[in-house]
């Protein structure tokens, strides 16, 4: 491992993470999995020549390791598997809500995602935080909707528009409650 450790994770090494804290993978595999209709490939497209470049940098920093493989005669491949410190830090990111609207349309999909799969609990949590926090950005906006003048009327277009993003999303997180794939124990 290097001495030196990355400080930030992104999103799409956390969604690599998930994907390899199921079951251990080469890469090729994982970018297999993540390219399937009616998952992740849903929210974020994947460059394959990239791919291989974060799997070693999450090695690097040690949230995963690899073994040296080889099956029959094919060539020798590297399997992925998620360390103690990866697990753990999977588990804390998926867990938190997003903190910027931006990051409502990919990160936080791909935080439910995994929070699905992994309990109703998990994913009970993670979209009642998530629900505070969306609480909070349409509370900001409002007031400062309301602190405008008249001469300020481009940015009451602007802010009326993310308003009603938020308004949409907090709907959206309502429903969400009502899904058979998570609403079990709301």
């Amino acid at each position: 491992m290097s001495p030196r450790k990355k400080t930030e994770v992104s999103p799409m090494e956390f969604i690599l993470l998930g994907i390899i804290s199921e079951t251990p993978m080469h890469g090729y595999d994982v970018y297999k999995k993540m390219s399937q209709p009616g998952g992740m490939s849903e929210i974020w497209h994947f460059n394959q020549s990239n791919l291989y470049a974060l799997l070693d940098g999450l090695e690097e920093s040690g949230y995963l390791i690899s073994h040296l493989i080889q099956i029959g005669n094919s060539p020798t491949r590297k399997e992925y598997h998620i360390t103690s410190a990866g697990t753990a830090l999977f588990d804390k990111w998926v867990r938190e809500p997003v903190l910027h609207g931006r990051d409502m349309r990919q990160v936080f999909l791909a935080k439910l995602f995994f929070a699905i799969k992994e309990s109703h609990e998990t994913t009970r949590i993670l979209v009642t935080k998530q629900k505070s926090i969306t609480n909070i950005w349409l509370m900001d906006i409002e007031s400062t909707i309301n602190e405008l003048t008249a001469e300020d009327e481009y940015d009451r277009l602007v802010l009326d528009s993310r308003r009603r993003q938020i308004s949409g999303w907090l709907e959206w997180l309502d429903e969400c409650t009502q899904s058979p794939v998570i609403n079990r124990r709301f």
